[in-house]
Parts: C-alpha cells; structure tokens; sequence
C-alpha cells in the first residue's frame, strides 16, 4: 500500500474535494483521482462517492478509515524519530532578546559546519511567552530564565549562565537622586529580583517607564534618560561603554535551557547543550 495514496484519500476526506486534497497535497486533481483510484482496486472496494460538490466517504472507507490514519501518524513518527537520532530536520529554538543576541551567531555557525542538515528556526520572545510555546510543543527547546515555579518532571532545566544583579547608572550623571529609574517589568520571570533590589535600594523609587526588554532599558541608561536595575547579562558590557554599574545585593538571574526529558539523547541538543556551554 502507497502510503502516498493513502494521504490524498484522507486529505479528500478531510478537506471535501478533490480540488482542495490536491492544493494540499501540491499535486494535481487528476492525480488525486488516481492514487484514490490504484487505491480502491488494490483493496477492491469503493472509497469515496460524491454527493452534489463534496466528495465523501463510503461505509467501508469510514470503517477502515482510523487505521488509515494511525498508519499516516506512525509515519510521521517514524521520521521524527529519524530526525531525531541524526542531525537532520527543523530544530525550534526559543530565546529571550539577551540570549538571542549573545548566543545565536554562535550557534549557527556550529550548526552549519557540523550539523548543516539541520533547518534551524530561531523564535525570540519573552521567557513566559517562550514557556507557554514549549509546553504546547511549538519549540523544541528554550532559553530563557528559569521558571520561577516547579516545572513538570518531564521537563529539564540547564542552567547556562548566573546573573548577577547591578545598579546602572549613565556616565557623568551629577545628581543621581533626581534621575528616574526605567524599570525592568515585574511581571517578568527575570523582573521581580529586580523589583525587590531597586525597592530595597530606594523605598520609593522615581518610575520613568516600566517594560520588559532588557536590551532597551541600557540603552536608554546609556543615553541618560535615566537609572536601573538590571541583570548582567554576558553581552551587556560591551553594548553599554557609557554607563556606570555597582552589583547588588540580590538573588541572581538564571537563564537556562529548557528541553524535554524525552530528548535527552538527541544528538543535535546535544550538540546545542556543549555550544552554549562554551559560548
């Protein structure tokens, strides 16, 4: 059985016409016509009829339609699982922008030399966005900081890099008691260290803007707009020659990488686990 064949029959089934079956399957109509066609004279039974524009199942097609299905699904199993063992295939990768930016140069230039059959799709993003992503199997893997709850035991956390928490200040800045803070989102998972160092620093904070983008709140640092708290992420220093930092007193950052308990043994998050430790 041509499992080719038996994809046109369900897309038939499933989108209603031949017509549609072949936009999805990137075929022509005819085609579909005749995969359905060696398909009923292999198995000796008629599996589509039409009634008025739609084409529709036969009693003995929707009978033996599930197993039709669970064959497509094993299918696709069987090359994911391929994909998996060998460095070949799509690889979703979530990062937030500090990680994005410090980590993916380097990870593309490994993959290309020693993974290039690897289709990698890099999808930036909050660390809660970037987790509600994993969880509904939109990402392969996630760096982001760690989660600030317990996760599901099938999931695992790798801590890459410690984050230190620091006062920054702009260079030449003559009286830091009037410049507002550009505050680092509460609601982030990496905010709330943050929040509690700046409020334990200054009781009463002077709030400019508050966001959850990292990058920008130095930037805006750098050009005197203001003062912060922020996580010393690895690239941050040379993006920042104009600002003045003092580390704080406060639980550090965590950003990880966040994969499944399930692909432990696959090569190419292997591959990625080592690049990122090494970065």
């Amino acid at each position: 059985m041509d499992l080719k064949f038996v994809s046109s029959l369900v897309a038939v089934v499933d989108l209603g016409s031949l017509a549609a079956a072949a936009r999805a399957e990137g075929i022509t109509a005819s085609a579909v016509t005749q995969r359905v066609a060696a398909l009923e004279a292999e198995l000796q039974v008629s599996l589509l009829l039409r009634a008025g524009r739609v084409m529709q199942p036969t009693p003995q097609c929707r009978a033996v339609l599930p197993l039709l299905r669970q064959i497509l699904a094993l299918r696709t199993d069987v090359r994911a699982k391929l994909q998996q063992r060998n460095m070949t295939g799509p690889l979703r990768l979530g990062a937030i922008s500090t990680a994005l930016a410090d980590y993916a140069p380097n990870m593309v230039r490994v993959l290309r030399l020693q993974a290039p059959e690897v289709e990698l799709k890099l999808v930036p993003g909050t660390s809660r966005e970037l987790y509600a992503a994993f969880e509904a199997d939109k990402l392969d893997a996630a760096l982001l900081v760690q989660p600030p709850f317990d996760w599901p035991k099938t999931l695992v956390f790798t801590p890459i890099e410690h984050q230190n928490i620091l006062l920054i200040r702009p260079v030449g800045a003559q009286d830091v008691s009037d410049l507002p803070f550009i505050v680092y989102s509460r609601d982030a998972w990496g905010g709330a260290a943050c929040w509690t160092a700046l409020t334990n620093l200054e009781p009463m904070p002077k709030i400019l803007a508050e966001m959850d983008a990292v990058e920008t709140i130095a930037q805006m640092v750098q050009d005197g707009l203001g003062q912060a708290v922020l996580p010393e992420w690895s690239g941050g220093a040379h993006r920042m020659p104009n600002v003045i930092t003092a580390a704080l007193d406060a639980p550090a950052r965590d950003v990880g990488l966040l994969t499944r308990t399930r692909d432990k043994d696959r090569p190419v998050l292997q591959l990625l686990m080592t690049t990122l430790q090494k970065t």
